[in-house]
């Protein structure tokens, strides 16, 4: 009965992590379209597949290598961020979507962190991935939370 109960609040602070580490993404999001604008440019575009062995079985995950770079002030910095989001993809054609709009050499418009010039991205804004990080958190303390209540009354 102990070990259920540990599984069941386990269950429960990583839906809340989820949700807390979905807020942070947010509120990362909705600032950083205040952020100033810096000019940029894209030198690295390009999709990654992740395998899970060598056998050839591809795990549903595209992954975006963006770099770029950007001067504020006086200064260069670099930058690897789409959004405030992940930058793995479930779909080829988003991952497509986003090379394309992003090829290497183009002159991008960077948005940075004042305060942290070293901390960018290009789309500021709530992103899908943000919504699933709240969902999964959800979804797992929605259900795990009846379990915990019926943990006690035993």
């Amino acid at each position: 009965m102990a070990r259920g109960r540990i599984f069941i609040i386990i269950f429960i602070f990583m839906g809340l992590f989820a949700i807390a580490w979905g807020t942070v993404r947010a509120r990362e999001a909705i600032q950083a379209k205040s952020w100033p604008v810096a000019s940029g440019t894209i030198i690295k575009s390009k999709v990654t597949e992740v395998r899970i062995s060598d056998s050839g079985i591809r795990v549903a995950r595209l992954c975006l290598e963006l770099d770029y770079i950007y001067l504020v002030g006086d200064k260069i910095y670099d930058g690897h961020r789409l959004n405030a989001g992940w930058h793995c993809f479930g779909s080829q054609s988003m991952v497509e979507d986003v090379i394309a709009r992003y090829p290497t050499g183009k002159q991008v418009k960077v948005y940075y962190n004042p305060k942290n010039p070293a901390s960018s991205m290009l789309e500021p804004g709530l992103d899908w991935s943000i919504f699933f990080l709240w969902g999964v958190g959800l979804v797992t303390v929605s259900v795990m939370w009846p379990f915990l209540r019926r943990q006690k009354k035993i």
